[in-house]
């Protein structure tokens, strides 16, 4: 199956609650700590040098497949990416509704919420809404740990290495995530996920 939806590199911030300010920040941020320049990035990424000075400057939110390049020219996992600042680690750790880090992407079906408070812990969890026709074929995931994933709304399609699996609401999956793995929602309907790793790793 190839990739169903063609990814823009960077878009425009439509919804005004969004800070893609704060995404260029952390890129930035990494970027200084790694010690290379913006173009060493960009080449490293394979991105061009324009599409990453604006993602530094805010100016806009990068693709799913843009982060995953600039993440593993940095050597860091995507959840670094997660909005808002790490909290201090307690005993009992609560995030209310509407409070959620979000990960911002130029993909408008496509939206990432950490329900843990960070993935610093023992464990990791997201939810995911994935629009219909939306894949990451092109770009799997792979990332240490084991994952599980229950489908909670609509239908999604998983494939962990050679294994294709069709998942409907109520379905769970659980396998290892060093396995390249993939996901695509071939309906008409928007699949909402819940998605629980360990060690957390995205």
């Amino acid at each position: 199956m190839s990739e169903m939806s063609d990814e823009p590199e960077l878009s425009a911030t439509q919804d005004p609650t969004e800070a893609p300010q704060e995404l260029g920040d952390i890129v930035r941020s990494l970027r200084s700590a790694s010690g290379m320049s913006l173009n060493a990035l960009a080449g490293a990424a394979g991105v061009s040098s324009g599409i990453l000075s604006q993602i530094e400057r805010g100016n806009g939110n990068p693709s799913y497949s843009t982060l995953i390049k600039l993440a593993q020219a940095l050597g860091v996992g995507v959840g670094e990416f997660f909005g808002g600042p790490d909290p201090q680690p307690q005993h009992v750790e609560l995030v209310r509704a509407g409070s959620h880090r979000r990960l911002l992407l130029s993909e408008r079906d496509l939206v990432y919420e950490l329900l843990t408070p960070s993935l610093n812990g023992q464990l990791g969890m997201i939810r995911a809404e994935i629009g219909a026709g939306w894949s990451n074929e092109s770009a799997p995931f792979r990332h240490d740990g084991e994952e599980c994933v229950i489908i909670v709304e609509g239908e999604l399609i998983v494939v962990v290495g050679d294994e294709r699996h069709e998942l409907a609401a109520g379905d769970t999956i659980t396998y290892d995530a060093s396995i390249p793995h993939w996901y695509a929602n071939a309906t008409t309907a928007a699949a909402v996920l819940i998605g629980a790793m360990t060690p957390p790793s995205f």
